[in-house]
């Protein structure tokens, strides 16, 4: 039962914003964050009530301490909001829960053998699949965003591939993480069919995947697409840094508005000066809440105490955060929280280095790539991605005791 209610998970993630149930503008709900919930309890209650056991993946450690600091913030913060704002703040707390449980579960399940590593990475390359397909199709039936009621909130992209997300920088984000799974499990995948078939279908994913991510005309997520190049280029394939360097040459000179997207960077009317702001915003908000943040997740109710928020925007979908994961961390749970979620972050990487373990590529290119991203949207936070770094924080754990 738990590994279709797994299944069903990353079915109903990849969905995206097609399943909203509800939008009030302080707080949306969507039908995977019940179903990752659901998933949760179910997995909780089955090791802990029927198998008499549940193993803590090591890797976890510092996101465990780091939830008990964002829930200490988000109490701390309880004098300057109401009961509703308390409320509707502690949701994105419960949020945060249920998707560290779920990768725990996941742990887990590969340690009773009920789910194995490899269905694991599968279905999120299906996911990415599914995911592309839907851009392509969006591309034709909604190439402006523009033509959606004002009152959802949408950025008004254009001719950009945002899938069942609406947003191509999240969907950019989420190709490369599956990109970087095809990457380093490609000798594993899909090995019931013949090797020529096999062959095909690895190639034609980073094909699809490839043109998908071009498509989005996504900044950051190019970058972090180069960031996961340059690492796979120095530690592994050497020919992969001539191969990109080719790719995005004929990109930039063959898609004209390549060239405009990478340009507008400095155009005072360009998006990327919007996160300028954003990170100005929160770095104000930071320097008068140093040490404990402004509760996780309070950071609407403060930017509208700020008055960085007027009637007009307080309700969007910006509101809640800033434009970059670790300023996010950072104003809303402070010092101890931010460090400790880095340390978590870097956990597997330092493992290297400091236990002598086997090169962990796969989170290396990972977590580099997702920081990088996260520097100018929140992606860590985001559903879908937290599900996918945060289960392959348990991929990896799992893989270094085997």
């Amino acid at each position: 039962m738990l590994k279709y209610l797994f299944y069903t998970c990353i079915a109903i993630l990849s969905l995206g914003q097609l399943t909203a149930v509800s939008k009030t503008g302080e707080t949306s709900l969507y039908l995977f964050d019940p179903a990752i919930a659901g998933f949760s309890l179910v997995g909780l209650f089955y090791f802990l009530a029927v198998k008499k056991s549940l193993s803590i993946p090591r890797y976890f450690y510092f996101f465990l301490l780091f939830t008990v600091i964002a829930a200490m913030s988000l109490v701390y913060s309880l004098d300057r909001l109401n009961g509703r704002e308390f409320l509707l703040s502690s949701f994105y707390l419960l949020r945060w829960i249920f998707y560290l449980v779920s990768a725990i579960v996941v742990f887990n399940m590969f340690e009773q053998k009920m789910l194995t590593v490899i269905e694991v990475v599968t279905s999120l390359i299906l996911s990415g699949i599914l995911i592309t397909l839907a851009g392509f199709a969006q591309l034709i039936i909604l190439p402006d965003f523009e033509n959606l009621r004002p009152e959802l909130g949408w950025d008004p992209h254009k001719n950009r591939l945002a899938s069942t997300f609406f947003d191509p920088n999240f969907t950019g984000a989420y190709l490369v993480s599956v990109l970087i799974l095809l990457f380093e499990f490609h000798n594993n995948l899909f090995l019931r069919f013949k090797d020529n078939v096999r062959q095909i279908i690895l190639y034609s994913a980073s094909v699809l995947f490839t043109v998908a991510l071009v498509l989005t005309f996504s900044r950051s997520s190019w970058a972090m697409m180069s960031v996961v190049v340059l690492i796979y280029g120095v530690l592994r394939y050497r020919h992969l840094l001539l191969l990109a360097f080719l790719i995005a040459f004929l990109a930039y000179f063959a898609v004209p508005r390549v060239q405009t997207r990478i340009s507008g960077t400095t155009d005072p009317a360009d998006s990327a000066q919007y996160r300028f702001i954003s990170w100005n915003n929160t770095l104000k908000i930071t320097e008068d809440n140093l040490i404990t943040g402004v509760g996780f997740n309070a950071y609407r109710y403060v930017q509208r105490d700020y008055g960085y928020l007027t009637p007009d925007t307080f309700e969007g979908h910006s509101g809640a955060g800033s434009d970059s994961s670790i300023l996010f961390v950072l104003a809303t749970t402070g010092l101890f929280g931010l460090t400790t979620f880095v340390l978590g972050l870097v956990f597997p990487v330092a493992d290297y280095f400091f236990k002598k373990r086997k090169l962990n590529i796969l989170m290396i290119t990972l977590i580099g790539g997702l920081l990088v991203h996260s520097l100018f949207v929140n992606s860590l936070f985001y559903p879908q991605i937290m599900f996918l770094w945060s289960t392959m924080f348990g991929v990896s754990n799992y893989l270094l005791r085997t």
